[in-house]
């Protein structure tokens, strides 16, 4: 009770801080329970009971809010709820929806953060030691953030509120490790210090879920019984091979490679050396895929990526069949790798390691707690190759197992992962059908239009079935409008479709050139498709025409031919794009401005130099791999510029969150970036039915469904081309605008067209 014989209050909502602070207790020990695992590994790590230290910091967290100050404003709050309530008769939430932003107005005055004021009740309750110093620091550290608070962003309020002193603590904790001293050290405390900082968030948020009847999501052990009665070549391997730390596989697609990171992820877990699975893919498109794939032979399987919530909730929130709440509650449990299994990009976990927001603590944690797969890990740029060695470099310390697998590794990735001090000797091989030819090249021919190879395209024709690639959307739709013209209709699958079109586009690639539609003989159609239908689709035809592209991309791409029928030989036609007299190899190249021309990357040149008029199994296509790669990977200057600001990020940032704030899928900061591509902007294939929208959430929700992401240098040849006009929105109180596609210039067939020629002004 206080001095005017109140209870002493933790919430608005009348709750007691005693009550508060005994749930939250509760919720820690309950997650702990689930959580053997982590409480190991912290004591292995940090050489003490996670739970006594969590216990402190719990006990503590709401101290500073029997500041007089505190409590006088929240009283006011509670007197003012109470009397809403009485012509009301509502919970606190209901409360907080109808009152809106003066839900809490006396405690945002009061001038006072309870979190900060609870540090200083710690220090003046506990006499430490010298030699205990970092473990209250530990524990304060945890308190100061568990409101997202422990950030540049809030410096001036600390030093305004009097707790300057303790702001000057956690800078200079912070700053003690330079770049010049051990990474290694620096790892090793950050795990010391999220665990708590961690822990105390997700009890509290779960205790206040509960109070206020919001029952959170629950925490699964991952569970998974391998589905087959015989394991094949890459399942073999990787359960002979499970105890390495770093374990590298290759091997063809179709191989089973799914199933093999499944099975070598159950034995992780069996044996204690991580609690949960983590799978990154390369692309959303085959995150979605993968998750899709593994759902049903798993007990629990999340999947977060920029476009997760449309794919996995958007449908069955309007369709009412889950409520908004329990999706976002779902979506962001994914998000924080909190369920037993998650897929998500590499983009994902790599944003993380910049610590460039309170959640990214949440997410690097977990995965400090996980086995990690990296699959088709040679698809990345440079950019992504060089963070991925950074991100290797953290997990071997964090002693978190790894699984990097391809159809397509060459023997010179061994030199970048030896360097980076990560214990591999060789790559690990399924042999087991590898002499199989799958495949043969039956012509290699330069081309400019269409028309150069219309020979081949009517081949399609005649056919029936066909699976096409082109290196750039505008290649593709120059493919369509030559079948167009004779009265077929390809489907084509790129980039510059909204999601629904393109899950919708999945579905009818799968519905007619899928496993199913083989077996049952009624396949039929071509496809046309980019980079992002190299790996995700899981479809087949006899007869593929391909863009020259890199060895590596060239047998992802080959090994959708007969797929499905082991008896067969696919035919691979390889097209050369020409410009101008010369070879246009974007994206596999850069322009050079000097010389007004494409200069290609030398695994491209190469490719085009070695490949031949003959069949080919995977045992051919490793030995070309090695030989277009013979070499040491050599990063560009930006790359290795990049990824160093990955590590500064890391050592700036581990402690208190930085002045930059970020959004939620933002895979980029002011100076670092997860990838090496253009500055992205979005367009909106129609306009909003109302220009309002109530919330950041709504028009997300809205613009997920209806928008593309598109290079800023499409923005302007849109415009230019007058299919594009700037439409003017508002999202709560704030002005902002959005570029709209006119009408007529977007459809399901073709996506973001330009009008023909004659029109175009």
């Amino acid at each position: 009770m206080n001095n005017k014989g109140q209870k002493i209050l933790a919430k608005p909502s009348g709750i007691s801080l005693e009550e508060h602070t005994s749930n939250v207790m509760s919720e820690a020990h309950a997650i702990l329970k689930t959580k053997p695992f982590v409480v190991q590994k912290y004591l292995d790590f940090a050489g003490a009971s996670l739970e006594k230290r969590l216990e402190i910091a719990v006990r503590f967290h709401d101290e500073g809010k029997k500041h007089p100050k505190w409590q006088d404003a929240c009283q006011k709050d509670y007197f003012d709820f109470k009397q809403w309530q009485k012509y009301n008769d509502g919970t606190f939430q209901d409360y907080e929806k109808a009152v809106n932003k003066n839900a809490g107005a006396n405690i945002r005055k009061a001038g006072v953060r309870h979190e900060w004021n609870s540090v200083k009740r710690l220090e003046d309750q506990f006499k430490i030691k010298k030699e205990q110093e970092e473990v209250l620091s530990i524990i304060e550290a945890a308190i100061v953030s568990h409101h997202s608070k422990l950030s540049h962003q809030f410096q001036e309020r600390w030093q305004r509120e009097g707790m300057d002193v303790f702001w000057k603590k956690f800078d200079r904790l912070s700053n003690n490790v330079s770049e010049k001293e051990d990474f290694v050290y620096l790892l090793k405390k950050y795990y010391n210090y999220s665990a708590l900082r961690v822990l105390l968030q997700v009890a509290d948020r779960r205790a206040s879920a509960i109070e206020g009847s919001n029952i959170p999501c629950p925490f699964s052990e991952f569970s998974y019984e391998f589905p087959w009665e015989e394991k094949r070549g890459v399942q073999s391997l990787v359960e002979k091979h499970w105890q390495d730390d770093f374990l590298l596989v290759r091997a063809p697609t179709g191989a089973g490679k799914t199933d093999a990171s499944l099975l070598w992820a159950s034995l992780q877990i069996k044996n204690n050396r991580a609690d949960r699975l983590v799978i990154a893919m390369p692309t959303r498109f085959t995150s979605n895929a993968l998750a899709i794939n593994v759902t049903e032979t798993l007990s629990e399987t999340g999947l977060y990526h920029s476009s997760a919530w449309f794919n996995r909730y958007d449908k069955k929130v309007r369709e009412n069949s889950i409520e908004k709440l329990e999706a976002i509650k779902q979506h962001q449990f994914a998000r924080h790798l909190n369920t037993s299994t998650t897929v998500c990009t590499i983009d994902h976990l790599l944003t993380a390691l910049t610590f460039s927001r309170e959640d990214h603590h949440h997410i690097a944690f977990n995965l400090a707690n996980s086995c990690l797969v990296i699959d088709e890990a040679d698809f990345y740029d440079d950019f992504t190759q060089a963070n991925i060695l950074v991100l290797l470099e953290v997990l071997k310390e964090w002693k978190v197992p790894v699984l990097l697998m391809s159809a397509s590794l060459p023997e010179s990735v061994l030199y970048d992962y030896k360097k980076n001090g990560l214990n591999v000797t060789d790559i690990k091989e399924d042999t087991s059908d590898s002499s199989r030819v799958r495949f043969a090249i039956e012509s290699i021919e330069d081309y400019e239009t269409p028309d150069d190879i219309g020979y081949l395209l009517d081949k399609c024709i005649e056919k029936g079935t066909a699976i096409i690639y082109a290196n750039t959307v505008d290649k593709a739709m120059e493919f369509y409008n030559y079948f167009e013209k004779r009265n077929v209709i390809p489907i084509v699958y790129h980039s510059r479709f909204t999601e629904p079109d393109k899950q919708k586009k999945e579905e009818l690639l799968i519905e007619c050139l899928g496993k199913e539609a083989w077996q049952n003989g009624r396949a039929k159609g071509i496809a046309i498709m980019t980079q992002i239908g190299e790996m995700s689709i899981n479809i087949s035809a006899g007869l593929m025409i391909s863009d020259l592209c890199p060895i590596d991309r060239l047998a992802q791409r080959a090994g959708r031919l007969c797929r499905f029928d082991k008896n067969k030989i696919g035919s691979l036609h390889v097209i050369v794009p020409q410009k101008n007299g010369f070879l246009y190899p974007a994206p596999y190249g850069e322009f050079d401005r000097r010389e007004k021309r494409w200069i290609p990357f030398d695994a491209l040149s190469a490719t085009l130099k070695m490949i031949e008029l003959k069949d080919y199994s995977p045992d051919e296509l490793v030995e070309l791999l090695n030989e277009v790669y013979k070499n040491e990977q050599a990063f560009s200057s930006k790359a290795i510029a990049n990824a160093k600001l990955l590590k500064e990020h890391i050592f700036a940032n581990w402690l208190i969150n930085p002045m930059q704030k970020i959004e939620e899928d933002d895979n980029t900061t002011n100076f670092w970036k997860s990838r090496n591509i253009t500055s992205q902007s979005s367009i909106c294939v129609c306009k909003p039915e109302n220009s309002y929208f109530k919330s950041y959430s709504d028009f997300q929700s809205w613009k997920l469904i209806n928008a593309i992401e598109v290079p800023m240098y499409l923005i302007e040849k849109y415009r230019k081309a007058k299919i594009l006009d700037l439409k003017p929105i508002q999202i709560y109180d704030e002005k902002s605008s959005i570029w709209v596609i006119r009408e007529g210039f977007y459809d399901f067939e073709k996506g973001v067209f330009f009008p023909d020629d004659d029109h175009f002004l």
